[in-house]
């Protein structure tokens, strides 16, 4: 199961299809990083572009002058929660056991099903921030 960016993940908003189109290929990355059995400095690299790419976009919400009044913001909050769930249990496994391939099966399965869960997310919640 691969991850990929599709039309049907466009919010309407440039930019925030933009963060969600390069969130969704750093996950890509990562994912073919271990499939490949690409070495440990490889597979870290990618964990961490992903990780500091999600912490990137995430912070966004955290700046939003809509806190408190912007439904996105509850559904943003449940999606990173998950996020780092998945992640940390990824970053688990692979310290103890290493890239295998049932280790990258689950962390694709695991994203793929997040991207598409939470991108773009419900339509009737497209942050008017973000809209142009």
């Amino acid at each position: 199961m691969s991850i990929a960016w599709q039309p049907s993940m466009e919010t309407g908003a440039p930019l925030l299809d933009a963060q969600h189109r390069s969130l969704v290929e750093r996950a890509a990355t990562l994912v073919a990083a271990i499939e490949q059995g690409s070495e440990r400095p490889v597979v870290e690299r990618a964990l961490r572009d992903f990780g500091n790419y999600s912490v990137r976009h995430f912070s966004m919400d955290e700046d939003c002058s809509l806190r408190g009044s912007c439904p996105a913001l509850v559904w943003n909050g449940m999606a990173r929660a998950e996020l780092i769930k998945i992640i940390s249990g990824f970053r688990q496994s692979y310290e103890s056991g290493g890239a295998t391939p049932d280790l990258a099966e689950d962390l694709s399965c695991s994203l793929t099903e997040w991207v598409a869960r939470y991108i773009p997310g419900p339509a009737t919640m497209v942050r008017p921030c973000a809209t142009p």
